[in-house]
């Protein structure tokens, strides 16, 4: 049995090696602004990149994570080719020789997939990137000094505020003010939320989104729709204080469950909307179980061509193995595989064919602008690679972002600027039936 003073070794040990953590974090500003400041004689040979990972949401700066960020870059560190500073906020600062550019942008497209679902790199605005800031020495070497130099100073600026609080007067205890922000979803919460669906009747949460074939400016020609449950209905429900999408894995388990319960919606036949096609975002583990058997077993033969099984590329490459013997079993049966959350990093790193997929979802960002005519940009082989005719480009609000669509080869569609459109359409032709 633990005796009082093992408990206070241990939080000594626990306090000194916090203590440590936060001095390694200060010490870092002021090593890279000295390393910076003696760069300067070699910056025409040397590039670096700031990532911002203090702008990532919360969940995404766990410890596991930011490990992650560091194993990314170690080979580069143990073979002495890049110098990296961890900063006091989790930003990451790389410098390395310019001949290394191809091994850190690698490095940069595993870390963008791995925070692909972060709302910094689903909501950057005007092409801007804000994950990631590069300099290229030879020229930005005194922006990149600024930088290094206005680190320290807020370093500095803690460190002297850190010293006030330790010689001011401890002040009195206030009220602790409620907090706005959504709890995480955790296992307990999970159980509480399923046992509640299990009692509910989902149909009102059930919501269609068309995929449209859109060719110049005629009007939006439907192909089928996606059917899904509303995640943000789903929690001003049931959980309105949570954060559903906080804990990745939890957050998959859920959908898991609601996997089930939409097979079991659309297997009934009530919704005489979905005859002319539809598709369902299902996981992997959802295709190997009893819930989709019972699903196909309800389906008219004739009827599994004109639907299409949506999987999440990460779900696909967290178990490869289970993916093909789902895949070859959907196939068999006649279902289409679209292969879903493909953003534009990403998009040049699978292989549809090989995958193995009818079609591509790609997400809408603005670095699919940048590719606009700009011949030699890598989205255009990667496009090609996939088929043009073969990808969705999901996610679009506005009749630009369509327009940008058509303009790189692409004539599929999905997001609220197809909804309005197609409603529009409706409603003038709504306006003609009623005109004498």
């Amino acid at each position: 049995m633990a005796t009082r003073s093992d408990i206070a070794r241990a939080a000594e040990a626990v306090s000194e090696a916090a203590a440590e953590r936060k001095l390694m974090m200060q010490l870092q500003e002021g090593l890279l602004l000295d390393y910076a400041e003696r760069l300067e004689k070699f910056r025409k040979q040397r590039q670096a990149l700031h990532l911002h990972l203090s702008r990532l949401a919360p969940q995404n700066r766990r410890e596991a994570q930011m490990r992650a960020v560091a194993a990314a870059f170690d080979p580069l560190i143990l073979d002495n080719r890049a110098q990296v500073f961890t900063l006091f906020g989790g930003d990451v600062i790389v410098v390395f020789a310019s001949r290394h550019r191809d091994e850190v942008e690698a490095a940069l497209i595993r870390l963008r997939f791995l925070f692909a679902d972060d709302p910094l790199l689903d909501d950057e605005r005007d092409g801007a990137d804000r994950f990631a800031t590069w300099y290229l020495l030879a020229d930005d070497y005194p922006a990149f000094l600024r930088l290094a130099q206005h680190l320290y100073a807020e370093q500095e600026a803690r460190r002297r505020a850190d010293i006030a609080r330790e010689r001011a007067p401890e002040p009195p205890p206030q009220r602790a003010q409620p907090s706005r922000r959504l709890k995480p979803l955790t296992p307990a919460v999970l159980g509480k939320l399923e046992e509640a669906l299990a009692r509910t009747d989902l149909a009102n949460l059930v919501r269609h989104q068309s995929v449209a074939a859109i060719v110049g400016r005629s009007h939006p020609q439907h192909m089928f729709s996606e059917v899904f449950v509303s995640i943000a209905d789903l929690r001003d429900v049931f959980v309105p204080d949570v954060d559903l999408t906080a804990d990745r894995w939890l957050f998959q388990h859920l959908t898991e469950t609601l996997d089930r319960r939409v097979l079991a919606l659309v297997g009934a036949g009530h919704d005489r909307s979905l005859a002319g096609g539809f598709s369902l975002n299902l996981n992997v583990r959802t295709l190997l179980g009893e819930a989709f058997l019972d699903f196909d077993d309800g389906i008219a033969g004739g009827l599994r061509g004109t639907i299409v099984l949506e999987i999440q590329l990460y779900d696909i490459l967290a178990d490869v193995g289970a993916y093909l013997f789902a895949r070859d079993f959907a196939r068999e049966r006649g279902y289409r595989i679209c292969v879903d959350g493909v953003g534009a990093d990403t998009l040049p790193l699978m292989d549809r064919v090989r995958i193995g997929a009818d079609l591509v979802k790609l997400m809408w960002s603005p670095h699919l602008a940048d590719a606009r005519g700009v011949e030699d940009h890598p989205l255009h082989a990667a496009l090609a690679r996939c088929g043009r005719k073969r990808v969705v480009l999901a996610r679009v609000d506005t009749a630009e972002q369509i327009r940008a669509g058509q303009d790189l080869g692409l004539t599929m569609f999905q997001g609220r600027g197809v909804e309005r459109q197609i409603q529009a359409q409706g409603q003038r032709r709504a306006v003609d039936r009623a005109t004498p």
